[in-house]
């Protein structure tokens, strides 16, 4: 890829993407979009597909119709079951918001578009295109958490899981993809910090058949506060720019309560305003 990239990467986070989707719906709504390398990680390649199409109407009620509660039971973990049915969510999503595949592969014209997953088997994160053949499954590995679905999604042959593991802040991949120029929104507030917390390490052995997932999720805070590193203290040819709530959004990861989301998303719209008005 050539140098001089300008990078739109954007986090992961369940329900918190409701964020997202404000600060990417005042990017629509401003005809905004320098970027031509895009990279989204878990619910953030989801945020990242509809701003490449450019579409903002339904955005909220896109995340609102995700976090319905039907979709949703943790009774299954004692039934040996996925926590949440993804697959039915992305099956009735496509049947309510239907991807035009043309639309979106003539506004990549000169443009790039990465989901991350991380391999069952090594570990590691993998940066894939999405495909008009297989894209269910590639948006499904993208966001297969471990605590939340009872089993990695297959691509290729291949288990894949949430990209979130291996790297939840690609910054220093975009930057080792030519990006000199980078934009991060992020479902937390700038001055988070990631702590170990007890689902790491429930998902941990829940994932003990893929030692090497297991290992990645026991490291993951340390992983993604490296990332962090990176963001402050950038090479000398790189500028990273973060929006960020202002606060800790009251929305969690799997939060289904409308009244919150809708809250939630109003932040993210004036964040993405404010973003504009210091960069236009």
């Amino acid at each position: 890829m050539n140098n001089n990239k300008k990078a739109l990467i954007v986090e992961g986070g369940g329900s918190r993407g409701v964020f997202s989707f404000g600060v990417i719906d005042s990017f629509i709504q401003a005809s905004f979009n320098p970027f031509n390398l895009h990279i989204g990680v878990s619910n953030g390649g989801v945020v990242q597909l509809w701003y490449l199409l450019k579409v903002s109407d339904y955005n909220l009620d896109k995340m609102l119709f995700s976090a319905s509660k039907k979709y949703i039971n943790y009774k299954n973990i004692f039934l040996n079951k996925s926590i949440m049915d993804f697959e039915k969510l992305y099956q009735d999503a496509n049947a309510v918001f239907p991807i035009d595949f043309d639309r979106l592969q003539n506004n990549l014209e000169n443009k790039i578009f990465y989901l991350v997953v991380t391999d069952a088997l090594s570990g590691k994160p993998e940066y894939i295109e999405l495909t008009r053949e297989n894209y269910v499954n590639e948006m499904l590995a993208t966001g297969s958490l471990p605590v939340l679905m009872k089993n990695p999604i297959l691509l290729d042959g291949k288990r894949k899981y949430d990209g979130g593991i291996a790297d939840p802040l690609p910054v220093k991949k975009a930057y080792e993809m030519g990006a000199k120029d980078i934009v991060i929104i992020r479902t937390y507030e700038e001055s988070f910090v990631r702590k170990t917390k007890l689902e790491n390490h429930v998902a941990a052995m829940m994932t003990k058949k893929f030692p090497n997932i297991s290992q990645a999720l026991k490291i993951n805070s340390d992983t993604y506060n490296a990332s962090l590193e990176f963001i402050n203290n950038p090479p000398a040819d790189c500028r990273i720019k973060q929006i960020c709530p202002p606060k800790r959004l009251t929305a969690k990861r799997t939060t289904t309560d409308i009244k919150i989301m809708k809250a939630d998303y109003a932040v993210g719209l004036e964040c993405g305003k404010k973003f504009l008005e210091e960069e236009l």
